[in-house]
Formats: C-alpha cells, structure tokens, sequence
C-alpha cells in the first residue's frame, strides 16, 4: 500500500495524529469550511475525529483524503483525496478537499485531485467516483469539470442543497 503520493508541487500523505495543531488553521477557518460542514469550523476534537476516519479508510481500502504538504516548505495546507459516502441510500466513493485561503487559484487542488484520483482508480479499480458541492461553490465545480466529472443531479446532504458531480471510469481511459 502507497503511504504517499507526489506531484511537481506537492506531497500527498497520510495522515497522522501528531496533525491536529497543523489542520488547526484550515479546518477551523470558517472561509476554507464555508462550503464544508455547513461553514462550521471543526473543534481540535473533530479534527482528530477526521483524521481517525482518514487513516481508517487508508488501512481498509488504501486510499483517503490525504494530507497536503507543499514540497517548497513541507507546509500542511489541505487535504485531497478519496473517501466513502454515503448518499440518496446508495453507497459512493467521493473525491473531495479542502485548502488553506493562502493557497486558493494556484491550480493546486486539481494537480492533488488528478493523482489522488488516479491512485484510487488505479489500486482500487473503481469503477465510479462522485463529487459533491454546494451549487454556489463555483471554485469546486470548475475542479470537478476539470477532473472530467459531468452533473448528475441535484440532491441534498446534512440538509443543505448540494449537486453531485460523477465520472465513470473504463480500462485505460485518461484522468
């Protein structure tokens, strides 16, 4: 099993209880969770909450939503990747992230997304991955256009509206 995965800009890891001080200031800022959790920031006790689900679906299923690391400075700013969801009665493997506002229009969510994506199709065999956002979260649906993810509907989760986003994989097509 991969314990981390690489881009030209950033390291893709897992995650660590030692990480809550170093989410701290992305997951308890309430304009990197404005979309997320309906834009409540997350207690030190939810994080850690977070990461235990993380390195639980790393053991189980060998992917998850990775930390992100900047390689310039090793810098925590975020995470990516993969996980499971359950929505409208079906279970689905979501791709999603989250990203420190400092970050925000450098292209670095879509460069972790593409080989987070990649890794999980890859080890995994997936067949089917969805994403999920708010409908006014234009930044995430441009990445998951990007991604190659067509709308497939309107839905709703945790009581807020959301629309989901998916992209069927076949052997050997191109993330």
């Amino acid at each position: 099993m991969q314990a981390h995965l690489e881009t030209d800009r950033l390291w893709l890891c897992a995650w660590e209880l030692g990480d809550v001080a170093a989410a701290r200031p992305i997951f308890g800022d309430s304009k990197v969770m404005r979309y997320i959790n309906g834009g409540t920031p997350r207690s030190d006790e939810q994080i850690r909450d977070s990461i235990l689900r993380q390195q639980n679906h790393f053991r189980t299923r060998g992917f998850c939503l990775w930390k992100l690391l900047l390689k310039s400075d090793g810098r925590l700013i975020g995470d990516c990747g993969l996980q499971p969801l359950e929505l409208d009665g079906a279970s689905e493997i979501e791709i999603g992230w989250r990203l420190a506002k400092d970050q925000w229009g450098r292209g670095l969510v879509t460069e972790a997304a593409r080989v987070a994506l990649r890794h999980a199709v890859d080890y995994a065999h997936l067949e089917r991955v969805i994403a999920i956002a708010m409908p006014e979260n234009r930044a995430s649906l441009r990445i998951m256009e990007k991604l190659g993810m067509n709308y497939e509907r309107a839905s709703q989760k945790d009581g807020f509206p959301i629309v989901v986003y998916a992209r069927h994989f076949a052997e050997g097509l191109p993330l």
